[in-house]
């Protein structure tokens, strides 16, 4: 593997762990300080909407300056967050800790996507797009797994030793990453990239329009799937938290197998349109089965099949983008994860109301009709 290649797989995945390491605790070290469910979902909304409005700037940043110096500012500012939250002794200081960790996390994956696109070409992009986003789920196996054993004793503990597992992450990307975007936008007027809703409404408007509509509705999948799968495997098969985390790294190892192996062998044979096309199918299908899982081993089988597409969406369409992209990768890869980030702010509202009132099987019946929303308008786009 080449060093440019390996030094950011190592960037992401070191990344993934120290963000996985938290995230299940944060609800718990929340309820320390007496949070209430309402205000632990927040904490969450808080995070994404920080991305929402961070990563288009952090992106335009990426065209004008390169992609090294936004890496390291987003990982730095995520380093300081997480020493912000392992340290604070209230709630408002937590909010202020997420909010600073969206800022930073909103610089990372788009920035990353950027730089592969800066480094290959449009026949072996998809390929190396999709290395990148199963480094992403490789993560998710070791870093849960880790918080969950950190927190034995403390619930701040692994909040503390995230910060220095990104800490370590900055010195690494600060002494081997090199730069690879040396043709910069001089022109870039960065003002416009900074909390501006008109950009976002005219790149939905615009010729990516469809495929920024499908990120968020991939993400208001993945949303459904952190918030409801906790309270269906508990109502349905009495799993607990141990049980849980046995199924997270399950989907993280076959998600990761396909986006390293699967999805570029894939990708030469129908092209990144028909994996599209084969991706929303196979998680609308999935949607709208897995509720009546009557048994673990049918549960687990079917969700074979929904992170199989879920994990030939995700990279296909930033493949798409990168490749048709006419403004600068960042920009395009920063728009892109402020879409998906959307996804994460309006889909745990949503779901966490059909659950309120309609039981634990509406919110897979609610992200079916989203995402056959996409597959109508991307079967037209196409």
């Amino acid at each position: 593997m080449e060093k440019r290649f390996y030094w950011l797989y190592v960037t992401v995945f070191i990344n993934v762990i120290s963000f996985g390491m938290i995230f299940p605790i944060l609800p718990l070290f929340a309820s320390s300080f007496n949070a209430s469910s309402f205000q632990v979902g927040m904490l969450t909304a808080v995070l994404s909407l920080a991305q929402f409005l961070g990563a288009p700037f952090a992106g335009r940043i990426s065209d004008r300056y390169g992609r090294k110096p936004v890496l390291v500012t987003a990982i730095l500012i995520s380093t300081i967050a997480l020493f912000v939250i392992s340290s604070a002794h209230s709630l408002a200081v937590i909010f202020v800790g997420m909010f600073l960790l969206g800022i930073g996390g909103a610089g990372i994956l788009p920035t990353a996507l950027a730089y592969i696109a800066d480094i290959t070409t449009g026949h072996d992009r998809s390929k190396y797009i999709s290395r990148v986003t199963g480094t992403f789920a490789l993560g998710f196996m070791v870093g849960p797994v880790a918080g969950g054993i950190l927190s034995a004793n403390s619930l701040s503990f692994p909040f503390l030793i995230s910060a220095f597992v990104s800490l370590i992450n900055f010195i690494i990307i600060f002494i081997f990453l090199h730069e690879t975007h040396h043709e910069r936008d001089k022109k870039l007027l960065l003002k416009k990239g900074f909390i501006n809703p008109k950009a976002l409404i005219n790149a939905l408007r615009g010729e990516f329009g469809i495929l920024f509509f499908l990120l968020f509705a991939w993400s208001f999948y993945i949303s459904n799937f952190n918030l409801t799968i906790p309270f269906f495997t508990l109502d349905r098969f009495s799993y607990g938290a141990f049980e849980n985390g046995i199924f997270f790294s399950f989907v993280g190892l076959i998600a990761g197998i396909t986006q390293w192996f699967i999805l570029p062998k894939i990708e030469k044979r129908i092209g990144d349109k028909k994996i599209i096309l084969m991706g929303i199918i196979f998680l609308i299908i999935g949607q709208l089965i897995v509720p009546f899982s009557p048994i673990p081993l049918i549960f687990f089988s079917i969700f074979v099949f929904i992170i199989f597409g879920s994990a030939l969406l995700r990279p296909s369409l930033s493949s798409q983008l990168s490749k048709k992209a006419t403004e600068g990768q960042g920009t395009t890869m920063g728009l892109a994860f402020s879409f998906e980030s959307l996804g994460r702010v309006i889909g745990p509202l949503l779901i966490g109301l059909s659950i309120t009132n309609f039981g634990l099987a509406a919110p897979f019946f609610l992200t079916a009709l989203v995402l056959t929303v996409g597959l109508i308008l991307y079967h037209k786009y196409e």
